[in-house]
């Protein structure tokens, strides 16, 4: 962070985003935005049949104690992936797979 002390003026967001990526901790960030916005788009009913959520590179893996909505969350994935990206802002979701 030594290169701000003689620049002008900086933006809260550009050092927001340069300590985040000098600490590694993007990625946690992006699963617990995943995490977050999941549970907030798939409603109640999904979110307690939902046993856990990972995140990592580009993949959301669902683990589902229900297989009956594991098989109609399964044919609607690709639909569930564009919902939760553009709620994101971003394209941090290339696949969903659901277990």
């Amino acid at each position: 962070m030594a290169k701000y002390r003689n620049s002008k003026t900086l933006s809260l967001k550009d050092v927001l985003d340069d300590m985040i990526q000098e600490m590694r901790i993007g990625g946690k960030m992006n699963e617990m935005k995943v995490r977050k916005y999941w549970h907030e788009l798939m409603g109640g009913f999904i979110s307690n049949h939902t046993k856990s959520i990972y995140y990592k590179n580009g993949k959301l893996f669902v683990y589902l104690d229900s297989s009956a909505l594991r098989q109609e969350l399964f044919m609607a994935r690709d639909k569930m992936k564009d919902k939760l990206n553009e709620k994101l802002e971003e394209q941090l979701i290339q696949e969903i797979i659901i277990k």
